[in-house]
């Protein structure tokens, strides 16, 4: 079996300059990272969320982990996973030699009000990709797949704000594009309140930098995204910045959640030497 060796030494630094290197765009320096980690801590404690709860996190400053886990909360020690998990990926999508595919999922049946992010299921939605990806053909025997949830923050032109959880995936297989699409398509129809919108449940098309797309399907900004009419009267989207009580519901999600629980695999797995192909001498 392929694995790596996990170098603890390896600093969150390192991993960005080695991104960087690749014209990764979604890449947040040592310098970013404090200042959302600064911002987060602050909403906690202007909110009178109890510090018990996230306290520990203070002690976060990069440089190294003193608490016994780590929290997807931890700017430092989220990306420091998900970069190490985006460099290791590239190396077995690359030694595999498949074509590569980047995929973006939206599944309205977990879109939630604001207020209510709460509610989504991140597992819910990986069992609903992987029944997918069972039932997928025989082609696909051996596909690899790495990407995570990401949460957008909508504000539609009526006044209604939601959040839109969807699953971006970096994919490698010897498919076409059409099969592709198929292949991930949410099984159930979006519900009544989506007929008729402008909405594509599977997006993908062709890799062009792998190391870009991979770290993409990871990101972990929350954003926003409010509706508007283009010159036609189409509906289009544009970015807009979120409120705080929508920015504290989202971290108080994270709260709960360890660095990786956000992530989506498939015939890759993390063990203690990194990660490795699932049932691959």
């Amino acid at each position: 079996m392929f694995s790596f060796t996990d170098d603890s030494a390896n600093s969150v630094r390192s991993d960005v300059s080695f991104l960087k290197a690749r014209n990764v765009q979604k890449i947040l320096s040592t310098e970013e990272l404090s200042r959302l980690h600064s911002s987060r801590l602050a909403r906690f404690s202007n909110n009178q969320i109890d510090e018990n709860r996230w306290g520990h996190l203070k002690q976060c400053d990069g440089s190294g982990c003193v608490n016994i886990t780590c929290s997807a909360t931890c700017t430092f020690g989220e990306r420091r996973q998900i970069n190490r998990l985006v460099r290791q990926a590239a190396i077995l999508m690359r030694r595999d030699g498949r074509p590569q595919h980047f995929v973006t999922i939206v599944a309205p049946d977990y879109f939630r009000p604001a207020g209510q992010l709460d509610t989504f299921s991140v597992n819910g939605l990986f069992q609903g990709i992987r029944r997918r990806l069972r039932a997928a053909p025989a082609n696909w025997a051996g596909a690899l797949a790495a990407g995570a949830v990401d949460i957008s923050y909508n504000r539609e032109a009526d006044g209604r704000e939601f959040w839109t959880p969807h699953v971006h995936l970096t994919v490698a297989v010897e498919a076409e594009r059409a099969e592709v699409d198929r292949v991930f398509k949410p099984l159930r129809d979006p519900p009544p309140e989506y007929v008729g919108r402008l909405f594509k449940p599977v997006v993908s098309k062709p890799v062009t930098n792998l190391h870009n797309a991979l770290a993409y399907s990871m990101k972990a900004e929350v954003t926003g995204r409010r509706s508007i009419l283009d010159g036609r009267q189409n509906v289009d989207r544009t970015g807009f910045a979120i409120n705080v009580a929508a920015k504290l519901e989202h971290d108080l999600w994270l709260l709960g959640m360890k660095p990786r629980d956000r992530t989506f695999l498939a015939g890759m797995k993390v063990g203690r030497g990194g990660l490795a192909l699932i049932n691959q001498a």
